[in-house]
């Protein structure tokens, strides 16, 4: 079959991922190997796309051995989607952690099945091979994963159907570039009008963050009532993880609500990791691992969001977090005593006019991403039904 045709019958081949995996792989125990450099592809590195260089004596635990053009899918936390393909040999050994589903076959093209495996269709049915009991305790099944049958087209198509999502994924990439670009420029506003908070060089009146802010903590009825599906007499319970996913939205009876928030509202995560992350965007009733930073007198909310982003007083924060029930979390009787300044009311609600030009545009790229997003939706279904 030519690359380009369509598939027989509107779809291509189907295989089960098992006749994909390697089989019983290498395993590589680091700490026989103390002094050597490994380049490690963990899951916290996923994130950068570039694998940790460290020592056997850094890394510790037993590892898989990996070769350049191994698909890796991630098994913890299986609701974020993460599949890596393994780069090119930079002189060193390549090890995986064990959280990693591994996936070597001369008949795939590593470009397509990373694609494949974060692919809407195909996540739902991952998510089906699931256990554990919640958060980083849940694992999908490799035993399980391995019985999961997706479409295998040719090599010439794979690489084909790769080379469209991965045009159609650059220019996503690129949009979100410019939206973290518009979230620099906010923080240089900042700057250029009130100066550094750490060294105040314009010289505003000095104070400490718990005389122009109030810190309000969250609240939540017992777990039973939840639920997970909107109705007129419920509330959306917001937690830390939907200010980056709306996949597991929550709900608590309105009357049981006892703390609210809107979308200008700042936020503050009390709990990690990452410890003191500044929210904003999402409105409804908070949970506990959340408090409010509610400005006093004529402080506006947009300064307290900028603010607080500071990185000295992150950095602060971080350090002398408390560690409560397993969890960091913040310190709130030294943030309330952090030294801060009070510039002009004037002069805040001149940021704040600034801010709102910037969010306009913000809104534009948004609208934006969200074509594009829905349109590598459709090449991804298009591509995996063989008809792209």
């Amino acid at each position: 079959m030519k690359a380009g045709s369509r598939a027989t019958n509107g779809e291509w081949p189907r295989v089960e991922l098992g006749e994909l995996m390697p089989g019983r792989g290498e395993s590589v125990d680091p700490a026989n190997h103390a002094d050597e450099p490994f380049d490690l592809y963990s899951i916290p590195a996923f994130d950068s796309q570039k694998p940790e260089v460290l020592t056997g004596a850094q890394i510790g635990s037993t590892k898989q051995a990996v070769e350049t053009g191994d698909v890796l899918l991630s098994k913890i936390v299986p609701h974020i989607r993460r599949a890596w393909v393994v780069g090119a040999s930079r002189g060193r050994r390549m090890i995986a952690s064990s959280e990693w589903i591994v996936f070597r076959n001369a008949r795939i093209f590593p470009g397509y099945i990373r694609h494949l495996l974060v692919e809407d269709r195909f996540h739902a049915k991952f998510m089906s091979t699931v256990s554990g009991v919640g958060g980083s305790l849940l694992r999908a099944r490799p035993a399980h994963v391995a019985r999961i049958r997706v479409p295998l087209p040719p090599l010439a198509e794979q690489r084909r159907i790769a080379e469209v999502l991965d045009r159609a994924e650059a220019l996503r990439a690129k949009r979100r570039a410019t939206l973290a670009q518009l979230d620099s420029l906010t923080q240089c506003l900042f700057l250029d009008l009130f100066g550094d908070p750490a060294t105040n060089p314009k010289g505003w009146p000095k104070t400490v963050l718990g005389e122009i802010i109030e810190f309000v903590g969250g609240s939540q009825p017992p777990r039973e009532t939840f639920t997970y599906e909107p109705s007129p007499d419920t509330i959306r319970l917001v937690q830390i993880r939907d200010f980056k996913s709306d996949e597991f939205k929550t709900y608590i009876p309105r009357r049981l609500a006892r703390r609210f928030f809107n979308e200008d509202d700042v936020m503050i995560g009390r709990y990690g990791p990452p410890v003191f992350q500044i929210l904003r965007g999402l409105c409804g009733s908070y949970n506990v691992a959340l408090m409010k930073a509610l400005p006093k007198d004529e402080v506006s909310k947009d300064f307290v969001f900028h603010l607080l982003q500071e990185q000295r007083l992150h950095s602060y924060v971080v350090a002398r977090s408390e560690r409560t029930a397993g969890q960091t979390g913040v310190n709130l009787e030294l943030l309330e005593k952090y030294p801060a300044f009070r510039p002009p009311a004037s002069l805040q609600r001149e940021f704040a006019r600034r801010v709102a030009a910037v969010e306009k545009l913000k809104t534009t790229q948004r609208a934006s991403l969200a074509e594009l997003d829905a349109l590598f939706a459709s090449l991804q279904h298009r591509a995996f039904r063989g008809d792209l």
